[in-house]
């Protein structure tokens, strides 16, 4: 009989053995190999709390979540915690502070900083006036731009200088004033004695200033006649003195510049005018109205209108006539104001 062969048995034990050894092997190999062959880097993981669904966070919460970085060491799967750093929120008031601190900082510029201070004003539109006596009223140099005030500029230039129809101011930056203005122009020159005041088409009362030109002259006793005050077109209650009109005549008084003179008796001074010999001088007064100056030496009146003006000075002529007759020559006046009661004197 043949012997049978016997395998060793093998318990429980030595199988679980031999699998960790097994696993063990393994193990050691990848690693060598993981060694000698090394992965590239991965880059930063960023775990953050603050967008985590699934941790939503309380809307009056007041904390603040912190990213966490992790750092990929390998394919091992290892990983390294960077150290945290907190999560700002810019909200509404951050923004808002921002706005603050920036305002702030313009408002100190414009109250304080050389730059938006006024050096110089522009003006146009002058000719009788000059920059100077503008300037002098104004008095804004070295002042804030902030704190220029054109309405106030604007009264004061029309308050000080009657000749002005229209004065605009304008402000821009840094600091840049400038004004445009339209003088009146004169037309006539009233010639009251000590005074003299020009008169504009329109009849205002403008203070002599300047090289006016070739001006109507009207001889007369005193000022000229004026509206109402209430009537008047324009009114000023600041009368240049003769220093500042640089007129040689005594200054009217304050009450008179920028009044109106009656516009009915304007219009009939100068319409006399075209009626008159062409060597004579118109002359009112304040008594006897309208006339002219005859060139032999007295004044000829005919009274405040121009009513039967044709009639008066014939009987002008035929006065003068009879008187040169009888070897009289006035001396004064001769008055044609009422032609039943003529008289010379």
């Amino acid at each position: 009989m043949r012997a049978e062969k016997t395998l060793p048995s093998i318990n429980r034990s030595d199988l679980v053995r031999q699998r960790r050894s097994e696993r063990s092997t393994a193990r050691t190999s990848q690693s060598r190999q993981a060694a000698s062959h090394p992965v590239r880097s991965q880059p930063v993981i960023v775990r953050s709390d603050a967008f985590a669904a699934a941790r939503p966070m309380q809307a009056n919460s007041r904390s603040r979540v912190k990213r966490q970085y992790f750092y990929a060491l390998g394919a091992s799967g290892a990983e390294l915690r960077l150290p945290a750093l907190p999560f700002i929120g810019a909200g509404g008031r951050f923004f808002s502070a921002i706005i603050v601190v920036f305002a702030a900082l313009v408002i100190y510029a414009l109250a304080f900083s050389p730059t938006f201070q006024i050096s110089e004003v522009s003006i146009d539109g002058i000719s009788r006036l000059t920059a100077g006596d503008i300037q002098a009223v104004l008095d804004v140099q070295g002042i804030q731009i902030v704190a220029f005030d054109p309405q106030a500029a604007r009264s004061a230039l029309e308050k000080a200088f009657p000749e002005l129809g229209s004065v605009k101011v304008q402000v821009g930056l840094p600091a840049e004033v400038h004004i445009q203005v339209t003088e009146l122009q004169p037309a006539v020159a009233w010639n009251g004695g000590d005074t003299v005041y020009w008169v504009d088409a329109n009849g205002v009362i403008l203070p002599p200033r300047g090289e006016p030109g070739q001006l109507l002259t009207i001889g007369s006793d005193g000022q000229p006649p004026l509206l109402p005050l209430e009537q008047s077109a324009s009114v000023s209650t600041s009368a240049p003195t003769a220093e500042s009109t640089g007129a040689v005549a005594v200054a009217a008084p304050v009450e008179v510049w920028g009044r109106q003179v009656d516009p009915q008796i304007l219009k009939r001074m100068i319409d006399l005018q075209t009626m008159i010999p062409p060597d004579s001088k118109l002359v009112y007064n304040s008594l006897n109205g309208l006339g002219w100056e005859d060139p032999r030496g007295w004044d000829v009146y005919i009274g405040r209108d121009l009513t039967d003006f044709d009639l008066k000075l014939s009987m002008y002529t035929a006065i003068i006539t009879h008187l040169e007759q009888q070897g009289i020559f006035p001396q004064d006046m001769i008055s044609v104001e009422f032609i039943n009661a003529p008289f010379y004197r």
